[in-house]
């Protein structure tokens, strides 16, 4: 989708994470998981307002793709590579929620890609434990959920010991995307929503304690990728901000969305 305020205009290209659509920049109330919906993934947030919106209102032109359910980050990273391309400007920021970090990150190193800034929203630069159990457990939950097949491969890419994530992160491969400049915003709370009074992963955490994958606990991870999993080795530590939100409503924070914007302003007066 492509929305252009004018050709005169800077451009951000989104790029969406594992196992959603486009949608969840433009009306993420209408998409949805395998298994739940964005619109009871928010529920309990007092304020929507899509991030496509605020690029719109912010006078950014937009582009980002719909990426197919079972493509692997390459095959995602060329098709980012043909619609940058197809953009024809220099004056682009990519805006990247969770895998499509990884997406981004490999476009530039395969590509030679040259946005003038790379925004990560959740990434799992180094892997997911949550992955990390899928893939362990995998012929159960293959059992148990059939329609879990065609994840299966995507999955296996963002578990911690992948072949992709350990070449993403080979030193000659970061020294390929090391002339852009990268920026991760990343949540520490696993708190999504309320049942009544009762919050499922705020008493996941009360009741199994250390026990818990990184990513599942409060103040280290956002229920689907950890803290320090979340930090590229490209980023300086100026350039990371953690906030107390989950992998699902950073993307409609009000406060990642005012550092989202300060990032585009200075990077396009640069």
């Amino acid at each position: 989708m492509i929305v252009k305020v004018s050709d005169e205009n800077p451009w951000v290209l989104l790029i969406h994470g594992f196992g959603v659509t486009e949608k969840v920049w433009f009306s993420p109330l209408d998409e949805k998981t395998r298994f739940i919906s964005f619109k009871t993934l928010l529920k309990d947030e007092r304020e929507i307002i899509p991030f496509a919106e605020r690029c719109n209102k912010s006078f950014f032109n937009i582009a980002c793709w719909t990426q197919d359910i079972t493509s692997t980050i390459d095959e995602a990273a060329s098709e980012l590579k043909t619609l940058s391309e197809s953009i024809e400007s220099g004056n682009i920021v990519y805006i990247a929620h969770s895998r499509g970090g990884l997406v981004a990150r490999r476009a530039i190193q395969k590509y030679n890609l040259n946005p003038k800034a790379l925004i990560c929203l959740s990434t799992p630069h180094r892997g997911s434990r949550f992955a990390d159990m899928v893939m362990k457990y995998k012929n159960l939950v293959k059992m148990c959920f059939r329609s879990m097949d065609d994840f299966m491969l995507p999955i296996e890419e963002l578990h911690t010991g992948s072949d992709i994530i350990r070449e993403i992160n080979m030193p000659e491969n970061l020294e390929l995307e090391r002339h852009i400049t990268h920026f991760d915003i990343y949540g520490d709370t696993t708190a999504y929503f309320n049942i009544g009074f009762f919050n499922v992963m705020k008493s996941v955490n009360k009741v199994f304690g250390d026990r818990l994958i990184e990513e599942w606990k409060e103040g280290c991870g956002d229920g689907f990728v950890s803290v320090d999993s979340a930090k590229s080795p490209l980023t300086s530590d100026v350039n990371c901000f953690k906030l107390p939100v989950n992998h699902a409503n950073i993307l409609i924070d009000r406060k990642a969305w005012d550092i989202v914007k300060t990032i585009l302003q200075k990077s396009f007066t640069a």
